[in-house]
């Protein structure tokens, strides 16, 4: 998650949601993929490196393993006044399975973290393994199915210097975007709420996440910084700017951001898999998951 602004005003709907897969069933790859990012092995996932990183190279073996045709995507970002860094986007693509194909949706997710700083390992599990980690298992869900649109993924690197693998991403992009989803920051906390992010003027999709059955957690829909501010207690965030989601909007792509708001470990060595409710956590993942699928199942012309 980047650093934070300022505010905008809209509309918010708050409900209930539930009828979640066994966490059980997803016990197993998505926590393993949780608990690999954040490991000292990974180095707190840094930007910067000249070839793609040990993380990188595990989200690319990930979507491969799922059959959604990895990529890496170089770029260079400015490091300072005279130098520069180089990065690394993963992509990956699931084609549309069905003869009417509807606008493709993009999902995104950024990998890179803090890294290390002498003896300290900034582990990044809630910024943002836990969305790397979901996108991941989305994808294998995903590659299950009948799909009824392509679903476009991006690992990005150097969100937290600047959103730079996603504004790279979303230059090159040269097709229409029915929208994207961002996963910044999905652990769950205290205050038992996910946001759903809408961008400003965006209302497509809304129906299917209303429609999700009720279960633990709150769902909490948003179009409003307004609204964002009341429930984080913190005017200071301009949330449409927060996280990748900006630098699709930035390029005329409607987004839909899901997150938890803040977080007291953000950005500090306690961001660690055992500070999250990995319960909480798996929940969450279910609910976006069984969205997404819903948007393969559905003609876009169904949605409102």
């Amino acid at each position: 998650m980047l650093g934070r602004n300022l505010g905008i005003a809209c509309a918010c709907v708050l409900f209930v949601w539930g009828s979640l897969p066994s966490v059980q069933a997803q016990s197993g790859s998505l926590i393993t993929d949780l608990e690999t990012l954040t490991s000292v092995s990974h180095r707190g996932r840094k930007s910067g490196s000249k070839s793609p990183n040990i993380s990188a190279q595990y989200i690319y073996d990930a979507f491969r393993a799922s059959g959604a045709n990895p990529k890496y995507q170089q770029f260079t970002f400015r490091a300072g006044i005279f130098s520069k860094d180089t990065g690394h986007n993963v992509t990956a693509t699931l084609p549309c399975t069905q003869p009417r194909c509807d606008t493709p949706i993009v999902i995104s997710a950024h990998y890179d973290h803090l890294g290390t700083t002498g003896r300290k390992h900034y582990p990044g599990a809630n910024d943002n393994a836990s969305g790397t980690a979901a996108m991941l298992y989305i994808a294998r869900q995903l590659a299950k199915t009948n799909r009824s649109r392509d679903i476009l993924f991006v690992a990005t690197d150097a969100e937290e210097r600047g959103l730079h693998g996603a504004k790279f991403y979303a230059k090159q992009l040269n097709q229409d975007i029915a929208v994207n989803i961002n996963l910044d920051m999905l652990g769950v906390n205290k205050s038992n709420r996910l946001f759903a992010l809408f961008s400003p003027g965006f209302s497509q999709f809304k129906s299917q996440l209303k429609s999700m059955k009720q279960a633990p957690l709150k769902l909490t829909v948003v179009s409003s910084q307004r609204q964002m501010a009341r429930y984080t207690d913190n005017p200071r965030i301009d949330w449409h700017k927060a996280s990748d989601h900006y630098a699709f909007y930035r390029n005329g792509i409607p987004y839909i951001y899901f997150g938890i708001g803040e977080d007291k470990h953000h950005h500090t060595t306690k961001d660690t898999v055992e500070n999250m409710d990995i319960d909480k956590y798996q929940a969450g993942v279910a609910l976006i998951s069984d969205f997404i699928l819903s948007l393969t199942r559905s003609p876009l012309d169904s949605t409102s």
